[in-house]
């Protein structure tokens, strides 16, 4: 097994803050499981632009902001980059790469270093809608992480009905669960796995 610190490092590059916009963006927002439960996205445009722009300000303060009417948009892409995002945690690059071309086809990049310092290479102009801005920096940044073999620090939470991912940043690859909730969890089903198989074995 190669170690996680022996291979490409995020350095927290304009790159690497799309990456993890874009897995914070899916826990939000992508339907699936999460702590235990049915996770379901918010039903009122209003509130799902509310979240997706209060995420992506906090890795990128100078976006293009979401529109109440990019909502179903926005909720479709983060379905997107949920599926790729899980197939990339599970090392199922044949399944992600073209998932990953089809978001980059259908909005091209528009490549540029910002125009002042620091100097960081941007994938888009802002001239196109953040929906649309958003899948392109997105897309080109797995691209750029799946071509330097830093997608091995992303990982799916190891509990029972939670699908959510997280940046795993341990040397080791050692993290297993989204949060110390689910890892909680797991703590309490695996006790009363225990002690269920030995009440079935004392009688």
């Amino acid at each position: 097994m190669v170690l996680k610190g022996m291979m490409t490092r995020p350095s927290g590059s304009h790159r690497d803050q799309l990456v993890m916009a874009a897995i914070a963006l899916t826990n939000l927002l992508a339907p699936g499981y999460s702590n235990g439960v049915r996770f379901t996205p918010p039903a009122d445009p209003a509130e799902t632009v509310s979240t997706a722009n209060a995420v992506c300000e906090h890795f990128y303060r100078k976006q293009v902001p979401f529109t109440e009417d990019e909502a179903e948009r926005l909720l479709g892409l983060a379905g997107r980059l949920h599926e790729l995002l899980l197939d990339l945690a599970d090392d199922d690059l044949p399944t992600a790469v073209p998932k990953i071309n089809a978001l980059l086809a259908e909005f091209p990049a528009q490549l540029h270093l910002s125009s002042t310092p620091p100097w960081s290479l941007h994938y888009q102009d802002h001239s196109a809608s953040a929906v649309e801005g958003w899948q392109v920096g997105c897309g080109a940044a797995l691209a750029s992480w799946v071509s330097s073999g830093a997608t091995q620090y992303i990982s799916r939470c190891a509990a029972v009905r939670c699908d959510r991912v997280f940046f795993d940043d341990t040397r080791s690859g050692t993290r297993r669960f989204c949060s110390p909730r689910c890892q909680n969890r797991d703590k309490v089903r695996a006790y009363r796995l225990r002690q269920a198989i030995a009440n079935a074995n004392a009688n």
